[in-house]
């Protein structure tokens, strides 16, 4: 039988043991969070190709790749998550997301509601039109037209503004609509250059489709941020021009669209 001593002496014995694990314990756990990045969440709508877009199950694209350089450089995880344009400013500014990257043009109502990083892209509006119409002139003059653009773009807000056309139907995304004027469901779908182009280089519709007319409205693209942001702003701003300076973004551009686009200062 051991003695009240020696009783004492396991229980104290037992008891540093327990605190020991314990700590051990508490040390991985801190060391394991020590290395998991915090999540830098970006919302886009993955049906813009070339810039953003999904291949084979994954999202790829100009802005997947610049996305996830400005979360790595922030010392950040980027996280994608997909969803239908005309959403992803609201749900920016719920707190929902982190930032908002789908060649996101900088128009005066977006400027209102949300705030902008520095520029890292530019794009303006053409008109796609069946190889066979004579009747559309320019992306400018709509009069009398069907007409089509992806709903909540930068490009739908033009097309409000020339005004003229006879129905304006909105889109999920740039496949659907280009789908439907090689249909000739509508007249025109007016769409950004950089879209318009790639389509044409690689999908089978496009014997059937033509580019009209000058480029309009080309406006500067940022980083969309919450309309309340003060401090990642500047942060973001800073890692796109390194981007700019050493030349990573030209890169990019001949590698995802095969020429460069000017980006406004």
């Amino acid at each position: 039988m051991f003695s009240r001593t020696s009783k004492a002496a396991v229980v104290a014995t037992l008891a540093a043991l327990a605190l020991a694990a314990s700590g051990c314990s508490a040390s991985s756990t801190a060391s394991a969070g020590t290395a998991a990045k915090e999540k830098f969440t970006i919302a886009t709508s993955g049906t813009f190709r070339p810039i953003t877009f999904s291949e084979g199950g994954k999202l790829t694209g100009f802005d997947i790749e610049v996305g996830t350089m400005i979360a790595d450089k922030l010392g950040m995880e980027a996280e994608f998550v997909e969803g239908q344009l005309s959403g992803l400013l609201p749900g920016l500014n719920s707190g929902k997301f982190d930032a908002v990257m789908s060649g996101l043009t900088m128009t005066e109502p977006r400027k209102q509601s949300i705030t902008f990083s520095a520029p890292y892209l530019a794009d303006g509006a053409v008109a796609v039109v069946s190889k066979n119409n004579s009747s559309v002139q320019d992306v400018s003059k709509l009069d009398g037209f069907k007409v089509g653009a992806i709903g909540g773009s930068g490009t739908e807000s033009d097309v409000k503004g020339i005004g003229g056309f006879t129905e304006l139907k909105a889109y999920p995304g740039a496949p659907e609509g280009f789908a439907d004027v090689a249909a000739g469901r509508i007249d025109v779908f007016a769409t950004g250059r950089i879209a318009a182009e790639n389509f044409m280089k690689n999908s089978p519709l496009a014997a059937d489709l033509k580019i009209l007319g000058e480029v309009y409205g080309t406006k500067p693209a940022g980083v969309g941020l919450p309309k309340s942001d003060t401090e990642m702003k500047p942060k973001v701003d800073k890692i796109i021009a390194e981007l700019k300076a050493d030349g990573t973004l030209e890169k990019l551009n001949q590698k995802w669209f095969g020429f460069t686009v000017a980006i406004p200062e």
